[in-house]
Parts: structure tokens; C-alpha cells; sequence
């Protein structure tokens, strides 16, 4: 028996995990390279809405918040789009993250997955493509939902620009002897 042998007999637990280590790694889930890109950049927009608000984004940063937290500060700050359906698909589009980020064969993965894809085609139903969107794969539809998000996201952070630079203005009058406020 060689060396190599006697080490797998020795520890077949070792050896099962590098088996399915190596299965895992060596094919690509592409709804989940989607998905967790996606969720990335869901989360800058989000940072980014709540940016606009504050003065002092170190304060922020060092709260260290969760997506989820993020998702309903954001949602409080925006004026009029605060009810809209998108911040649900945000969060559904959060929760199949979730799930796939702590078990990469969740038995949730079809059940959150068909929930993102009955907000998204919900909350796109005017989109002209829609229906071509709807018989594409799942990688696809997951792009598709998080590319709407983002758009509906940097909507949000547009309107809140606009309120920054009317603080600025107020702050210029208001502090005329100071220096401009800068960030």
C-alpha cells in the first residue's frame, strides 16, 4: 500500500472533503457568480443613497452595517419611493444571496429563487422585453433583476443628489464666514 493510500484510509473524512471540494470547484454555478456580483453592486448603490444623507461617512462605515440594515436605511431616506415594490425585490434578491452565500445546495435555492423571479417580472410587467426576459435562464433572469434594481437604486441616489447640493446651498448662506463644507 502506498503512502498516499494509507493516508486515504486513514482519513476518509479528508478525503470525502477533498472530493467534493474538488466537484464543487470545478464547475461554475452561473446564477450564483450572477447573483453574488450583483448583489455587490446592489449594495454600492445602496451605500450610496445613504452617503448623500450623511456628513461625516466614517461614522457610517465604522457601523459596519449588514445588507439588510443598509436596504432599510436607504428605504427610509427616500422621499416619494419608499413604498415601491422594487425595495422587495432588493430584499428577496438579499435573501436567495443569503441562502446560497451559507449553503451552496440549499434546499430554499428554487423556492427564493422562483420568489426574486414573481417580484422582478411584477415589478417589470411594463418593460417591453419583459416576456422575452421570462424564457431565459435563471443566471439571465437574475441579471436582468439585479440590473433593474440597480437602475431603480441610482434613480433613488439621483433624487438625493439633488437634496445634497440644496443642503450645500443652505449651508453657504447660513455659514457664509466658513469655508465650504467638503467631503
Amino acid at each position: 500500500m502506498s503512502a498516499l493510500q494509507e493516508r486515504e484510509a486513514m482519513f476518509p473524512a479528508l478525503q470525502a472533503s477533498i472530493e467534493r471540494f474538488t466537484s464543487e470547484m470545478s464547475t461554475i454555478d452561473e446564477m450564483v457568480h450572477v447573483l453574488l456580483k450583483g448583489h455587490l453592486l446592489l449594495e454600492e448603490a445602496l451605500a450610496l443613497i445613504i452617503d448623500q444623507h450623511v456628513f461625516h461617512r466614517e461614522n457610517i462605515a465604522d457601523a459596519r452595517l449588514t445588507f439588510a440594515q443598509k436596504l432599510n436605511v436607504a428605504r427610509s431616506l427616500c422621499l416619494r419611493k419608499n413604498n415601491l415594490g422594487e425595495w422587495e425585490l432588493v430584499a428577496a434578491i438579499n435573501g436567495l444571496r443569503n441562502d446560497l452565500a451559507h449553503r451552496l445546495n440549499s434546499p430554499d435555492r428554487r423556492k427564493k429563487l422562483d420568489k426574486v423571479k414573481t417580484i422582478y417580472f411584477r415589478e417589470a410587467a411594463d418593460f417591453g422585453r419583459i416576456d422575452l426576459i421570462k424564457t431565459q435562464s435563471d443566471h439571465e433572469i437574475i441579471f436582468a433583476a439585479c440590473a433593474h434594481c440597480a437602475g431603480f437604486l441610482a434613480t433613488c441616489a439621483e433624487d438625493l443628489r439633488h437634496l445634497r447640493q440644496a443642503i450645500y446651498e443652505i449651508d453657504r448662506n447660513m455659514n457664509s464666514e466658513l469655508p465650504p463644507f467638503e467631503l
